[in-house]
């Protein structure tokens, strides 16, 4: 009898593993290699659909600085509905501003130790510019979902990026569920790539990108 009930909950086991959505949770990792540029950071690599997250943003804190006629960090990725905020914690005075479509604004020029904010509504890329110096530049990633990352001095990333995201306030975020997804790439220089991948029931999935320059697309279509 014990060994009928043993066979038994072993089979209703599998079962239960094998229906859709019930599914153990994973995570992917991964580094990119890119050619004609010295480095491979500052790649944004993301999932264009992902499981419904219910997003909490009430805490989080996007900050793109300015010190030294520079825009730190150059790549911000946040989530739709952030603000973000622009100090000037240079020593001379900024105007930034953006021609996008996903948000056009214009902050006028604001001395050192101000700090303007703006929200960002819809998804897409954002390129920021300062009117008072023209070799400013970055970029703020308007994401659709938390399921990102963008890719440090060795390339290597991790989706989700979960320092990132309690890094900026953002916290209740879990590992995908086991499934097929799309990750595509975003950065100025290179040219944008798509992939298909499958997120294992347990454990992490490793892949890699290989990149080249080109023109790169938008983010969602």
């Amino acid at each position: 009898m014990r060994k009928l009930f043993a066979v038994i909950f072993s089979f209703a086991l599998l079962v239960l593993l094998n229906i859709p959505g019930q599914a153990l949770a994973g995570q992917i990792t991964g580094f990119v290699k890119v050619k004609g540029l010295r480095t491979p950071a500052n790649v944004l690599v993301y999932l264009t659909r992902a499981p419904s997250v219910l997003l909490d943003l009430s805490k989080a804190k996007f900050v793109m600085d300015q010190r030294n006629l520079e825009f730190i960090p150059h790549v911000l990725p946040i989530l739709v509905g952030s603000t973000v905020q622009f100090p000037n914690n240079d020593k001379v005075d900024h105007n930034v501003f953006s021609m996008s479509r996903t948000k056009k604004f214009n902050l006028g020029s604001y001395t050192a130790g101000e700090s303007k904010t703006v929200l960002f509504d819809k998804p897409g890329i954002v390129e920021l510019r300062c009117d008072v110096h023209a070799e400013m530049a970055a970029y703020i990633l308007v994401m659709k979902n938390p399921y990102f990352a963008v890719t440090d001095a060795k390339g290597r990333f991790q989706i989700p990026d979960m320092d990132y995201l309690k890094q900026v306030g953002i916290e209740g975020i879990n590992d995908l569920p086991a499934g097929k997804y799309y990750i595509k790439t975003w950065h100025e220089k290179l040219k944008t790539q798509k992939k298909s991948i499958e997120v294992p029931g347990n454990g992490e999935l490793e892949i890699q990108v290989d990149l080249k320059r080109g023109v790169p697309g938008v983010l969602y279509k």
